[in-house]
C-alpha cells in the first residue's frame, strides 16, 4: 500500500501487521524507516485496532411504532477494512458480495424523543414475565424475610394483577391511564427506556412496586405473610424513600434561606464563566467549584494574582481544596477554589457563602460523577449560586429549583468569536494540517499514530492531550501548543473541557468512537462542545458583566440575554479528515442540544447504613449496593447514579470486611481507582490488605511489587543518557540531502507511557487516601515527590515521541557552525542557551543545559509549587525518616 493511498483513504490496521504490535498508521512507512529508528507503539488490545475509515454501519431492525424496538438503540458498527480493500465507508464494493455499507446521517447522532406510555407498558409486560421466575429475584426477596413459598404465592398474585391491567392497552392514552392507576412512575420509566441501559431502571421499578403491593395488600390466607414481616418491609421502603431528601440531613441548612440562582448558559467561548468569576471575585466570601483539578488550580492561581475580571491586578487570598491537594494561602482567606466533589456546604463559621460558582452544570446528568453536582445544587448554603454550562439544564433546573423555594435568573450568552464549518475536508491528506489545528481522535493509540503521521507528512510538531494523562502533563502539553512550541494539537474528547487553547481549526478524525463494547456515533453534545473549542481565547478585553443590582421577586424566573461583543479577534473553523463526514458535521452544529431529562443522585451514606441494619448480617457490601440501587426511590426530576464502578472494588474489600467498617469500605470504593487497569487494581488490593491488617500503608511496600517505580527509574536513566531534545551538533546527514537524521529513541520510553500513567494515577489514589486516613497513610510527601518525577518523565517521553523530520532552524545551524563546542546544550528557537549558575559548575556535578522555555517553565513550577501546600497529619514528622529508609 502506498503512502499516498494511506493518506487519501484513511488508516486501518492491516491483517498482516496485527500480530507485530505496530500501529499501522505508520506501517506504510515502516520499511522506509531505518531499523534503528523503528518504534513499536503499544496497542491496548488486538481486537481494538485503529481505524479512521469508519467501519460499516449495521442498522438495528425496523420496529413498529409504540413497540420497545422503537426506542433509541445503540448503533453497532462492523469493523471494515481499508477502502481500497472494499471495507469501510467510501470503499469500493468488495469484501462481502453485494454488500454496500449504509452511510451515517444526522439522525444517528441526535437523541430521539422518549417513548410513549404504550411502549413503556409493553416493556413492562415483556420484563415482568422473566422477573417473577428469576432465581435472582427470589434470592433478593429472601433477604427481606420472605420464605420461598410466600414469595412464589405473592409474585403469582401480583403478576396476574399487573398483567390484567396492562395487557388490554392499545393506545398511549389507555396505557397512560393504566400505568397511572397502578402507581407506576411513567416519566422515569420512559426516560430509562430511551437509554441503552434501561433494564436496571425497570428492575428497580418492578422490585419496589412488588414490595409496595405486599405492604398495601396483605393476604388473609393461612399462607399469608406475617405482620412482623410486613412491618419490616414497611421499614425498608420508608428508609429508601428519598423523595424528601432536599429537606433532610445536610440539605436543611440550604432550606433555611432563599437562594438566588444565576444560570449562565451559552456555547463555548461565550464569556459565561467570566461573568460568574467576576461576581465571585467581588464577593466577601465565596467558592469556585469546577469539574477538574486543572480548572480549580487555574482559578486559584488567577484569583491570587488578581487576573480575574474586576480585580484589576490586585490579588485576593484564595485557598485551594481538591481531593488530592490542599493549599492554604491564608487562614483568613474568604475565597476557596475546589473541585465539585470537595465543595463545602457552608462557610467555616456556619454562615452562608456570599457567592458560589459551580462550573459545567450540565455534568449533573453524568451517570458516574453527576451526583456531586446535584448534591451541590440541593445543599450548598449560599446567598447567590452561579451555575455555568450549556442550555441543556434550563428546563431541568426551572422545574427543580422553584420547588425548593429558590429563585432563578437565566443569563444567555452568544459566542464572542464566530465559528464556521470549513468548505472542504482534508480529503484524508495529513499534509494539509496547518499550525493552530487540533485533530480530535478517540484513543491513546490513535493519538500517537496521528501525531506520528502529522509530524512525518506535514513536518509540524504536535502536542498531545488525552484523558489518561496526568492533569499536570495535560496542562504542560496545552502550554506547549498555546506558546507555539508545538504547532498542532492531537487530542481526545478530553479537549472539550478544562483547558484554554488557542485553536484556530478543529479537525474531527471521525464522528464515532469505541465505547468499550462497540463503535457508536458521538453524542451531539460532545460534537458541539469539541467544535466550540475552535477560536482564539483571551482576545476579548470586554466581556458582558453581570448586572449587580438585579433583583427578582420570590418564586419567579427571569431571563436576560447578553448580546455578543463585537471583536476583531479571529474566529474558529471546524472540519473533518474525510469528506464523507463533512456534510454530517455541517448539519449537526446548528441543531439545538437535547434537554437533560434528569439529574443524577448519589446514595447518601446515611441511607446505605440504615438499610444495612435492615438486611441480614451476612449481606456482602456488593449485595448491599445492589439492594440499594433496586430499592431507592429518588426525588422528582432525579435518577440514581450507577454504582457499577464500585462493584470490582467491592469484591476486594469484601475479603477484609471483618476488619473494616462500612464507612471505610464506602470510602475505599469511592476512591479514584481505574478498575479497568489490572496493575492499578493490584495496587488497590495491596492498599486494602495493608490498611485492614496493619493500619499503616507505606509507599515503598505498596508500589515495589508492581515494578512501576523501578520502571520510572529506568526511564529517568535512559533520558539522562540521551542527547537534548534540540541538539544543534547532531547535523549529520544521510545521502547528502541536507536533512537532519532522526535521533534514536529507546523503545522503553515509548512503551512505558501507559505504565507511567498507571503509576501517576495510583500515586494520586494514595495521596487521596492520605487526606482521609492521615495516620494510616504517612508517606504522602514521598508519594508527592514520585508523582512529580513521573510528570517530568511523561513530559519528556511525549516530547521525544518519534515522527518529526524537520531541518534545524537557521539560528541553530549558525550557532553550531560558529561555535562547534556547544555540544549537548539545549538551545531555544532563538538560539538562547540558559547556562547554569557558576556555583553549580564549581560543585563538579553533571550540568544539564536548559532552553529558555524550559527555564521559564521550571521557574513557574517553583513559584507555585510550594505556595500554601498542606500535607496530611503526621506526614511531615515521618517524611524524613521514611525517605531515608
Amino acid at each position: 500500500m502506498s503512502i499516498a493511498a494511506t493518506a487519501r483513504g484513511g488508516i486501518a490496521l492491516a491483517k498482516t501487521t496485527s500480530s507485530r504490535g505496530i500501529c499501522t498508521i505508520c506501517y506504510a512507512q515502516h520499511r522506509a524507516v531505518p531499523s534503528s529508528s523503528r518504534v513499536t507503539l503499544s496497542i491496548p488490545h488486538p481486537s481494538r485496532p485503529f481505524s479512521s475509515t469508519g467501519p460499516a454501519l449495521r442498522l438495528p431492525p425496523t420496529s413498529k411504532s409504540g413497540s420497545v424496538g422503537a426506542t433509541r438503540q445503540p448503533i453497532s458498527f462492523k469493523r471494515g477494512g481499508h477502502p481500497a480493500a472494499g471495507g469501510g465507508r467510501g470503499g469500493r464494493a468488495g469484501g462481502r458480495a453485494g454488500f454496500t455499507p449504509p452511510r451515517l446521517s444526522p439522525q444517528d447522532y441526535t437523541v430521539q424523543p422518549p417513548p410513549g406510555a404504550l411502549a413503556v407498558s409493553k416493556a413492562l409486560l415483556g420484563r415482568i414475565s422473566e422477573w417473577v421466575v428469576s432465581d435472582r429475584t427470589a434470592s433478593r426477596l429472601s433477604a427481606y424475610g420472605l420464605t420461598p413459598a410466600q414469595t412464589r404465592s405473592a409474585l403469582g398474585e401480583w403478576h396476574n394483577i399487573v398483567q390484567r391491567e396492562l395487557v388490554r392497552c392499545r393506545t398511549d392514552e389507555d396505557a397512560f391511564s393504566a400505568l397511572t392507576a397502578g402507581g407506576w412512575d411513567i416519566p422515569r420509566l420512559s426516560d430509562g427506556l430511551a437509554t441503552e441501559d434501561w433494564v436496571p431502571v425497570f428492575e428497580s421499578s418492578l422490585h419496589r412496586h412488588f414490595l409496595s403491593y405486599l405492604v398495601s395488600h396483605p393476604s388473609p390466607s393461612p399462607s399469608s405473610i406475617p405482620a412482623s414481616t410486613i412491618a419490616h418491609l414497611t421499614s425498608i421502603l420508608s428508609t429508601t424513600d428519598l423523595t424528601r431528601l432536599a429537606y433532610t440531613g445536610q440539605n436543611i441548612g440550604a432550606r433555611s434561606l432563599q437562594r438566588h440562582f444565576h444560570l449562565h448558559v451559552g456555547p463555548t467561548n461565550s464569556g459565561k464563566t467570566y461573568s460568574a468569576l467576576k461576581a465571585l471575585a467581588l464577593a466577601p466570601t465565596g467558592v469556585y467549584a469546577g469539574p477538574l483539578r486543572l480548572l480549580a488550580h487555574e482559578v486559584w492561581e488567577r484569583l491570587n494574582l488578581g487576573t480575574v475580571g474586576g480585580l484589576d491586578g490586585v490579588g485576593r487570598a484564595c485557598n485551594l481544596l481538591t481531593g488530592e491537594e490542599r493549599r492554604i494561602v491564608s487562614d483568613d482567606a474568604g475565597l476557596v477554589s475546589c473541585t465539585v466533589e470537595m465543595l463545602p456546604s457552608c462557610a467555616p463559621s456556619g454562615d452562608p457563602f456570599d457567592v458560589v460558582v459551580i462550573d459545567e452544570i450540565q455534568m449533573m446528568g453524568d451517570t458516574q460523577r453527576g451526583g456531586s453536582w446535584t448534591a451541590a445544587v440541593l445543599g450548598v448554603k449560599a446567598k447567590e449560586v452561579h451555575l455555568c454550562g450549556d442550555d441543556t439544564t434550563v428546563n431541568l433546573l426551572s422545574s427543580l429549583l422553584p420547588g425548593l423555594g429558590d429563585k432563578m435568573t437565566i443569563h444567555r450568552y452568544d459566542r464572542l468569536t464566530p465559528l464556521e464549518v470549513a468548505q472542504e475536508s482534508l480529503e484524508g491528506d495529513w499534509s494539509r494540517v496547518q499550525p493552530g489545528d487540533c485533530i480530535v481522535t478517540f484513543s491513546r493509540t490513535n493519538i500517537f499514530a496521528v501525531k506520528k503521521m502529522v509530524e512525518e507528512l506535514a513536518g509540524r510538531k504536535c502536542a498531545v492531550v488525552y484523558g489518561a494523562l496526568p492533569p499536570e502533563t495535560r496542562a504542560e502539553q496545552a502550554r506547549e501548543f498555546n506558546e507555539g512550541r508545538a504547532e498542532v494539537l492531537v487530542a481526545s474528547d478530553a479537549v472539550g473541557m478544562g483547558l484554554n487553547l488557542k485553536i484556530k481549526r478543529m479537525i474531527f478524525e471521525s464522528l464515532h468512537k469505541y465505547n468499550g463494547k462497540m463503535e457508536i456515533p458521538l453524542p451531539l453534545t460532545s460534537v458541539k462542545q469539541i467544535a466550540g473549542r475552535a477560536g482564539r481565547f483571551g482576545m476579548h478585553k470586554s466581556v458582558p458583566a453581570l448586572d449587580a443590582d438585579l433583583s427578582l421577586s420570590a418564586d419567579t424566573t427571569s431571563t436576560t440575554s447578553i448580546a455578543p461583543v463585537t471583536s476583531s479577534s479571529p474566529g474558529g473553523s471546524v472540519t473533518t479528515l474525510h469528506a464523507i463526514d463533512l456534510p454530517i458535521l455541517t448539519r449537526l452544529l446548528p441543531l439545538p442540544l437535547p434537554p437533560l431529562p434528569r439529574a443524577t443522585l448519589d446514595t447518601p451514606f446515611e441511607t446505605l447504613a440504615a438499610l444495612s441494619s435492615l438486611l441480614p448480617p451476612s449481606t456482602t457490601y456488593a449485595s448491599l449496593l445492589d439492594h440499594t440501587s433496586l430499592l431507592l426511590l429518588p426525588p422528582p426530576h432525579t435518577t440514581l447514579g450507577s454504582p457499577s464502578h464500585k462493584y470490582p472494588l467491592a469484591d476486594v474489600v469484601e475479603e477484609h470486611r471483618d476488619r473494616l467498617t462500612l464507612a471505610e469500605m464506602e470510602t475505599l470504593c469511592f476512591s479514584p481507582v481505574s478498575v479497568r487497569d489490572p496493575i492499578a487494581l493490584g495496587i488497590f488490593e495491596k492498599v486494602v490488605a495493608a490498611y485492614a491488617d496493619a493500619g499503616c500503608v507505606g509507599v515503598h511496600e505498596t508500589f515495589e511489587p508492581s515494578g512501576l517505580v523501578g520502571m520510572l527509574e529506568v526511564c529517568e536513566e535512559a533520558l539522562a543518557a540521551l542527547p537534548p531534545t534540540i541538539d544543534p551538533s547532531s547535523t549529520s546527514t544521510a545521502g547528502g540531502n541536507g536533512k537532519q537524521r532522526r535521533p534514536f529513541v529507546p523503545p522503553v520510553l515509548i512503551n512505558s507511557i501507559p505504565r507511567l500513567e498507571t503509576l501517576h494515577k495510583s500515586l494520586v489514589f494514595y495521596i487521596w487516601l492520605s487526606f482521609r486516613f492521615p495516620i494510616a497513610f504517612p508517606d504522602q510527601p514521598i508519594a508527592q515527590a514520585i508523582k512529580f518525577r513521573t510528570e517530568r518523565v511523561l513530559e519528556e517521553c511525549l516530547e521525544r515521541l518519534p515522527g518529526l523530520k524537520k531541518r534545524a532552524s537557521a539560528s541553530v545551524s549558525a550557532s553550531a557552525s560558529a561555535g562547534g563546542a556547544v555540544g549537548s546544550k539545549k538551545v531555544s528557537r532563538k538560539g538562547k542557551v540558559e547556562r547554569p549558575a557558576p556555583a553549580e559548575r564549581e560543585k563538579g556535578k553533571r550540568v544539564e543545559y536548559q532552553s529558555k522555555e524550559e527555564g521559564d517553565r521550571r521557574r513557574r513550577r517553583e513559584t507555585w509549587g510550594g505556595v500554601g501546600l498542606v500535607r496530611s497529619a503526621n506526614a511531615n514528622a515521618n517524611a524524613g525518616q521514611r525517605a531515608e529508609a
